[in-house]
């Protein structure tokens, strides 16, 4: 599920702290030093017109999370995400396989790096590629981002799905 980078970086951080809790609070985990942990987790979504796109956009999402996490709670994960992202109104479908780092401080700082969307159309023609760096606050608000990188991923994916963002 992609609303927005921002969006993104907290379901990315939240899922997989959901899955690595049983291991972070685990005092024992940490007697050997930094903990490492692989997990994957797949989503399948539909969202409404209107809630991030003007269609009913829906979403297949896999995850694959390699993650390093230190017992000052900074962590640093390696995530593999594919994803097939349709427009229900039309049926076009996009794909894409990205490559991306998640660094979280311990302060709950997290910069997230890498490439974002490479989204491809059925024929494997490159639609979209959104690549880049972001800095979110802990509170969650963007810092910074590269140029020729979108903040959000509903300007991307939605544009590229031939619609626009929910207003």
């Amino acid at each position: 599920m992609r609303r927005s980078i921002m969006a993104g970086a907290v379901l990315t951080a939240g899922t997989v702290l959901g899955v690595l809790a049983p291991v972070t609070g685990s005092m024992a985990a940490w007697a050997s030093g930094p903990e490492h942990v692989k997990s994957t987790v797949t989503f399948d979504f539909v969202f409404p017109a209107g809630t991030i796109c003007d269609f009913d956009f829906h979403n297949v999402l896999t995850i694959v999370d390699n993650a390093i996490i230190s017992p000052d709670g900074g962590m640093i994960e390696h995530l593999l995400t594919e994803a097939t992202d349709t427009n229900n109104a039309t049926g076009y479908t996009l794909t894409d396989i990205d490559h991306t780092t998640l660094f979280t401080a311990a302060d709950g700082q997290t910069r997230f790096a890498g490439l974002f969307f490479h989204l491809r159309d059925a024929s494997g023609k490159l639609v979209v590629i959104n690549a880049g760096q972001v800095v979110i606050s802990p509170t969650g608000a963007v810092l910074m981002f590269t140029p020729h990188m979108s903040p959000s991923d509903a300007a991307v994916l939605c544009t590229a799905l031939a619609g626009h963002p929910a207003s």
